[in-house]
């Protein structure tokens, strides 16, 4: 195997290039308050920062010492190679940055294929057919030149931060966008900082070197005995959940509540300690994974897919006296009985049935408010006020692994925080007041989908905003991650169906959705249906190509695209983000998806529901395939198309001139563009506090600018004559976009078409 030998800046190079503060200590980093202070004081403190943290997520990869270590799939198949995602947290902030209008791209090909990696969703893209990965040392490079990016951004003194920093004012004006996106791409490369090291955990030791890292410091403490669970009573009480809206710390749009979201909780018994190996062990000498009572029905469909014997980072050994090893990142270890279990949701759900009968009483998994409460009641103090040492093994600060679970006492309990995350029943929701940041509007929005279970506590390798009082992350639930269990006895959990549902919570997609798939408007009829009627008889009149390949760009709900499988073998439904892509991706899979539309008398949600079967698509809508991409840099599989549709498209790009080109070199020869627009360039101004104060830095474009002829200026855009021949005379078709019931925004799509040659 290939040996690597790569060069981070890092240390006293990094220091002296960067002019970085010192001494620092990668492995103590509280994350920066923006909620008062000295702006110029607070920039440099963001600045170390993020410094401070593409050092630290660089760490991760000194124990991979070959090329191969790079580039082998993982063993379950649910994520992307460690390639991916080396690249994915520099590309990020570029990817951010450009999105924002602040700066221009690097490498336009490295940052489409690590722009989006995959969630667990059933929709991903896992084809590594897709994707041809650079090497190691280019994304190396490449790194590089993102630090230096960001460095001269940072000190370029273009951006005059005004303080507090909130969620509300973030794209108040450039400047304060600028901070919020540094701010935002730190949190998720500390994020990845956690994931990866997961991933690393589960390469073959064949690929990972021990020698190479001085990150895996792991605790020494292990036992062949573990302290014996009990449960202990625990006080009810009221909890505010949620960071308010002038949180001194960073949070991701699904932290954030109204301010007055005061919940009740019930008394409850929580177990004294997390369960431990020796705890769960007990568990599997009653053959709990084949005793089906003990699973609930996706539990036990997924112990018949994966067929699990043991926890997933258990390892059996005969040699070693437990009959196991537990794998960390770099080495095996005999199983720490004393250590946390690390379970998915679906394995915790069954221990709790399995202790449920041993008790003679039910115990659950806790819920979000309950391990609130813990934490107000025995931890008390949020990252800022921790004094010199982390109150728990969390924040790298303690060991580069689990510990004991009798380690960290916290009052009554133990491991309130850190060790590993909680395993929570609550379905992650949207709390009182949610509003998606524009910057990253599909972070949390798409695991509201019932799916996603909460897990809360952090873990060892929990860090900035991981590691605080209200960070909410959530995963499906037969997803691995560092994740244990703390089980409780009290009342039954029953979360509203309106706490699991993001019905309603996103206008605008509903909008995308209602004028996708309404039947007509007043009279009006669908203007999607339309406008793939006429893409589907030009290409039949006048493409020299098979109906092979199409794609529908700015898709939406896919109205189009699925309209255009009745007569191509493929078709690809492509958008700037994964919340308008939600209805699609639920028709394609399930065949039908809900959405509501405002009442315009009283403003009154109604849930609609679209169903495939009623459609005569319906039978072929398994032709559609779905993906997030830029429309001016799309992925290179994005290619060999007989069709190409783009209507509503130009208007939501900060660059539309750079569209027309970029998606006629992705057409075979022979093969037809149909595009156009209203050409209403108000959709691209940016979600502003103070549209007095915006930014006019976005409106240079020609087409924008343009006071001629737009069907001439994109005619020319294409190459002219040269390179495309125009079919026929431009159409008008209208579209309506219902705003209400009742009321809609019609806008009139001037398409044309044309053939390349």
């Amino acid at each position: 195997m290939k040996t690597l030998r790569l060069h981070h800046y890092r240390g006293r190079e990094a220091e002296e290039r960067y002019n970085l503060a010192t001494p620092r200590n990668l492995f103590v980093q509280r994350a920066p308050t923006i909620s008062g202070g000295d702006p110029v004081a607070k920039m440099e403190e963001i600045r170390n920062y993020v410094h401070n943290t593409m050092e630290l997520f660089e760490m991760v990869f000194d124990c991979l010492p070959y090329e191969e270590s790079f580039l082998v799939p993982p063993i379950h198949k649910l994520r992307h190679p460690m390639i991916f995602y080396y690249g994915h947290t520099a590309s990020f902030y570029i990817n951010k940055l450009c999105a924002a209008g602040l700066t221009e791209r690097i490498n336009p090909n490295l940052e489409n294929m690590c722009a989006v990696g995959v969630d667990e969703m059933s929709w991903d893209d896992l084809n590594e057919a897709h994707y041809s990965w650079p090497g190691v040392e280019a994304v190396c490079e490449y790194r590089r030149q993102v630090r230096d990016r960001i460095e001269q951004l940072m000190s370029s003194g273009k951006f005059p931060l005004e303080m507090p920093l909130t969620l509300a004012n973030s794209t108040k004006n450039s400047a304060n966008t600028f901070w919020w996106v540094m701010l935002m791409c730190a949190e998720h490369e500390r994020i990845h900082f956690e994931t990866v090291s997961v991933h690393v955990r589960e390469l073959p030791l064949q690929y990972v070197s021990a020698t190479m890292s001085d990150v895996w410091q792991r605790c020494p403490a292990v036992s062949t005995r573990a302290p014996i669970n009990e449960l202990v009573p625990i006080a009810g009480g009221e909890v505010q959940l949620g960071r308010t809206p002038d949180s001194r710390l960073y949070g991701w749009d699904c932290d954030y509540a109204n301010g007055h979201n005061v919940v009740a909780v019930a008394p409850f018994k929580a177990s004294k300690y997390l369960v431990s190996n020796a705890e769960f062990f007990a568990f599997m000498k009653a053959d709990g994974y084949n005793v089906q009572r003990y699973w609930d029905e996706e539990g036990w469909k997924w112990v018949q897919w994966r067929k699990p014997k043991h926890p997933w980072f258990w390892v059996r050994d005969e040699a070693r006296s437990s009959g196991f090893a537990l794998r960390l990142q770099t080495e095996l270890i005999d199983l720490p009985w004393d250590w946390p279990c690390e379970l998915n949701n679906l394995e915790a759900h069954a221990f709790c049935s399995f202790k449920s009968e041993q008790l003679g009483r039910r115990v659950r998994m806790l819920t979000e408010e309950e391990w609130t409460l813990l934490f107000d009641r025995y931890i008390g103090k949020d990252q800022p006020e921790w004094g010199e040492h982390a109150p728990g093994n969390i924040n790298l600060e303690h060991y580069q692994s689990s510990c004991p679970v009798n380690k960290f006492q916290h009052g009554d309990l133990y491991d309130v925080i850190g060790n590993v995350w909680q395993h929570c029943e609550t379905l992650v929701y949207p709390y009182p007041g949610y509003r998606v940041h524009p910057l990253y509007d599909d972070f949390s929005l798409p695991t509201f989908d019932g799916q996603h279970a909460c897990m809360k506590g952090g873990t060892w390798s929990s860090t900035g905003n991981e590691a605080t009082r209200d960070a909410r992350f959530a995963f499906r639930r037969h997803f691995f991650q560092y994740i244990g269990l703390r089980y409780v006895e009290g009342p039954e959990v029953c979360q509203p169906q309106s706490k699991r549902s993001g019905l309603g919570l996103d206008p605008e997609v509903d909008v995308i959705t209602d004028t996708c798939f309404r039947d007509s408007f007043q009279g009006l009829p669908n203007g999607c249906a339309a406008i793939a009627e006429y893409a589907r008889r030009m290409f039949v009149e006048h493409a020299t190509v098979p109906p092979v390949r199409a794609m529908d760009i700015a898709c939406g709900g896919g109205r189009v695209t699925f309209e255009l499988t009745r007569t191509f073998e493929q078709v690809l439904g492509v958008d700037y983000t994964a919340r308008r892509l939600m209805p699609a991706f639920a028709i394609r899979e399930r065949g039908d998806c809900q959405y509501s539309v405002e009442n315009s008398a009283n403003g009154e949600r109604t849930p609609r529901t679209v169903k495939s079967a009623n459609f005569p698509w319906g039978p072929t809508r398994e032709r559609a395939t779905f993906f997030q991409a830029d429309p001016t840099n799309l992925h290179t599989h994005l290619s060999n198309l007989s069709l190409v549709v783009c209507w509503n498209c130009l208007e939501r790009s900060y660059r539309p001139s750079a569209v027309p080109a970029h998606l006629l070199s992705r057409i075979e020869k022979g093969g037809l563009l149909i595009i156009g627009g209203d050409y209403t360039w108000d959709n691209i101004k940016k979600n502003a506090e103070d549209a007095d104060k915006q930014d006019n830095t976005y409106f240079t474009d020609p087409l924008i600018t343009s006071k001629g002829d737009i069907q001439k200026e994109i005619f020319n855009l294409l190459g002219g004559s040269e390179t495309v021949e125009q079919l026929g005379e431009v159409v008008s078709i209208p579209v309506a976009f219902p705003k209400t019931e009742d009321t809609a925004d019609v806008r009139v799509m001037q398409l044309a078409a044309y053939r390349k040659r």
